[in-house]
């Protein structure tokens, strides 16, 4: 009995013992776990820190920096780990924790030695750490060994496998190649079945269409572009009537003629355009270019043709037109366009055609365009353009229809937007022919109190068609005396008076207040003053002027290219010597916009439009035309005018009035009254000119030329001279006859001139009336 109360007393004993062994553990993890959440918020969150809290916050950010932000983390990861093992080895926690907090510090120093602007710290220890570590190893050393024992203490702390990472790592990376090697080869192996069985069904459907199709059958036909139906369904004739009277006057009721003798300027009012009844009518009612059957057969030579000189490529397009069809080659990949153009000269013999322009490539498409030259040329008439859309339905003031592209639509163009424009090329390439389709469109659209014809004509065959009809104008003469001017030496007068129209219009637009003539129009219609006209100066043979009054020619053309665009002055000079004796660079450099037409060789074609192309033309209208915009010369077939027809329109002209305009230039007044010429020399000129002659008993051009400086002021000279009778030159004779009485009548009457007391200062109404 006494033996077994003294074992009951032991084991209560050993019961309290384990009892407090128990709860000791339990309270110590509590209060640790209470320690984590207190670091955190005051590390992480800076919320809860109280005076201790700000105190171990500030000295632990003090000596290690931001990296104490780690240390609830380390401690939070030994509680878990102490109570999941009921026991944990606390020497290697702080082993572990310590050299990854110093080893981390010293990485953030030299981060923030790095960054020395940014917010990067670690304390002083880590400071110390970096110093150390940079004496002994360098930066980059320092950098290396910080991170070295950034893995040491994790290791120690989280006991990392490194190897079974190692391992596991380069499993997954084996395992990933071998599924890629083996989708490669599973991609492959599809790809050569589908190969196989799309060549399969290929041949099986080449041998169906072998067995039940011809070869002409089996063929791929290019798409064959036709514009007709534009020609078709156009506006009637008498829409083409703008701005006519309320009441016209019919054609056959105006007579064909009037009577000789008779002055009797048109009436505006009553004043009918055109009819384009007078024009013939289209070539087989607009369809152009050859049949499809043709287009057939000559694509299949040509790609036949290509065919032969392992040249991969075919016809996708046809643009069948009036004189040339272009067929629009397309190369397979890999093909260049200059394997295509190296055999043009093959193709041309291939094809059996005249000559053979190429296009390398279309612009805005991958082709390659053959011009090749119709069997059966068409004939464009002046007639079908006039009621395209290209001109009828046009929004310029001044429309011009030109004729046909080489891919079959209606080619116009805008006068405004020229300027000037050159038209050059051989003798019967369609030089004239242009001319006269140029001016038609400005008949056909504007009335002779809108626009006049300067005409100059050396050859004098054919502007002189023109003669008599209201639209001739002349600066130099009044509009009863008018016509075409044939001479070179009138020529270069007309030209110098309209230099002074030119002058006279800046001025008036100067007092007007407006930058050009369409605005000036409209000033003019709310102020109840005279409209301007446009005004063309049309040169059929510039060649001939050039070689007669080179100086003087070249001056004034100069001059109204220069400033008349503004003032409503277009230039349109024409020439079959393109050289650069007759197309200056002056000239050249003032005409942007150039027609070139057959030439002799590429030389002539350089001269014309920069580049070469012209040589390959085929004549007969067949033309390049390079505008202002146009960054590559487009080819047209020009629209033919015949003389019936011209004779018909200017019949039709002439019968509702003659020629009238006001005279625009007058002998003005200087201040001081002394009177100025009006044909460009002054009375201060003509005066020393007659007293030269007189001192030195002849007179030449070089004389001049020395005394006042300049060719064409000796041009001028020369000219008033003759015109006043003081000189001439009789016919058969290359030598100046001198009227001495007359001039030293005209010395006396020059030295003492008449005074103006009415001189007035220069007014609107005085410029322009």
């Amino acid at each position: 009995m006494v033996r077994y109360r003294t074992t009951y007393k032991k084991s209560k004993k050993r019961t309290k013992k384990a009892t407090t062994a128990n709860w000791v553990p339990s309270a110590l993890y509590i209060l640790g776990g209470a320690l984590c959440v207190w670091l955190f918020c005051i590390l992480w969150f800076n919320v809860g820190r109280g005076v201790l809290g700000d105190t171990l916050a500030g000295q632990l950010y003090k000596y290690i920096g931001q990296t104490s932000v780690l240390l609830p983390l380390f401690l939070a990861y030994w509680l878990v780990q102490s109570v999941r093992k009921k026991s944990a080895a606390f020497l290697f926690f702080l082993l572990g924790s310590g050299t990854t907090l110093c080893a981390g510090a010293s990485l953030l120093a030299l981060l923030h030695s790095l960054l020395p602007k940014s917010n990067i710290s670690g304390g002083q220890f880590g400071q110390e750490v970096f110093l150390w570590f940079k004496g002994i190893a360098g930066t980059f050393g320092s950098g290396v060994f910080s991170l070295a024992l950034i893995l040491v203490g994790l290791h120690m702390l989280f006991a990392i496998p490194w190897g079974v990472i190692v391992q596991k790592t380069g499993e997954f990376i084996r395992a990933d190649y071998n599924e890629w090697l083996d989708a490669r080869a599973e991609l492959k192996e599809k790809v050569q079945t589908g190969k196989e069985e799309i060549k399969a069904a290929s041949a099986q459907t080449h041998d169906e269409k072998s067995a039940d199709s011809p070869e002409e059958e089996r063929h791929s036909k290019p798409e064959i572009r036709r514009p007709v139906a534009e020609i078709i369904k156009l506006p009637s004739p008498e829409k083409m009537r703008a701005e006519s009277s309320a009441a016209p006057v019919e054609a056959t009721a105006v007579p064909a003629t009037q009577p000789e003798g008779e002055h009797k300027p048109f009436d505006p009012k009553t004043f009918q355009l055109p009819s384009l009844d007078l024009l013939n009518d289209p070539v087989n009612n607009g369809i152009v270019g050859p049949t499809d059957e043709e287009i057939t057969q000559a694509t299949k030579r040509l790609e036949q043709t290509l065919k032969n000189f392992d040249i991969k490529a075919s016809v996708t397009g046809v643009s069948p037109g009036p004189v040339v069809t272009r067929y629009e080659i397309k190369p397979d990949p890999g093909v260049t366009i200059a394997s295509i153009t190296a055999r043009t000269q093959d193709i041309q013999a291939s094809m059996e055609a005249r000559s053979l322009r190429v296009q390398a490539p279309i612009p805005g498409k991958n082709a390659v365009g053959f011009e090749i030259p119709n069997d059966r040329p068409v004939m464009v008439t002046m007639k079908e353009i006039l009621q395209s859309s290209v001109y009828a339905a046009s929004k310029a003031a001044i429309p011009i229809a030109l004729g046909r592209y080489a891919d079959g639509q209606p080619a116009g163009s805008v006068a405004e937007k020229w300027p000037h424009i050159l038209i050059a090329g051989a003798t019967n390439s369609g030089k004239s022919i242009c001319l006269h389709t140029i001016i038609m469109s400005i008949i056909y659209k504007l009335r002779p109190d809108q626009a006049k014809f300067l005409m100059i004509d050396p050859k004098r065959v054919e502007l002189t068609l023109y003669e008599g009809i209201p639209y001739l104008y002349d600066p130099k003469t009044s509009c009863d005396d008018v016509d075409v001017v044939t001479d070179a030496q009138g020529a270069a007068k007309s030209l110098q008076m309209l230099v002074k129209v030119m002058e006279k219009r800046l001025k008036i637009m100067q007092l007007a207040k407006v930058k050009n003539m369409e605005g000036y129009n409209q000033w003019a219609e709310k102020n109840g003053e005279e409209k301007m006209f446009y005004i063309f100066v049309i040169i059929d043979e510039m060649a001939d002027l050039m070689l007669q009054t080179k100086a003087s020619i070249e001056d004034s053309i100069q001059r109204l290219a220069q400033m008349g665009r503004a003032l409503g002055i277009h230039l349109i000079l024409c020439t079959q010597r393109p050289s650069v004796k007759v197309i200056t660079g002056v000239i050249k450099a003032n005409l942007p916009s150039r027609i070139a037409l057959q030439v002799a060789s590429s030389i002539d074609s350089k001269v014309i439009l920069d580049s070469t192309g012209a040589e390959d033309l085929l004549g007969r209208g067949d033309m390049l035309y390079q505008s202002t915009s146009d960054k590559n010369p487009l080819r047209i077939q020009g629209a033919y005018v015949s003389e019936k027809e011209i004779n018909a329109v200017a019949d039709f002209l002439r019968a509702q009035g003659a020629p009238d305009y006001p005279v625009q230039i007058v002998a003005e007044q200087q201040p001081g009254g002394r009177p100025q010429d009006g044909l460009g020399a002054s009375a201060e000129e003509i005066l020393q000119a007659l007293r030269l002659i007189k001192e030195r008993r002849r007179v030449s051009q070089d004389l001049l030329k020395a005394n006042f400086g300049s060719s064409a002021r000796a041009t001028n000279i020369l000219s008033v001279l003759e015109m006043k009778g003081y000189i001439t030159k009789p016919e058969g004779s290359n030598r100046w006859e001198i009227n001495y009485e007359l001039i030293d009548a005209g010395i006396e009457d020059l030295e003492n001139p008449p005074y103006d007391h009415n001189y007035k200062e220069e007014t609107y109404e005085t410029v322009y009336k």
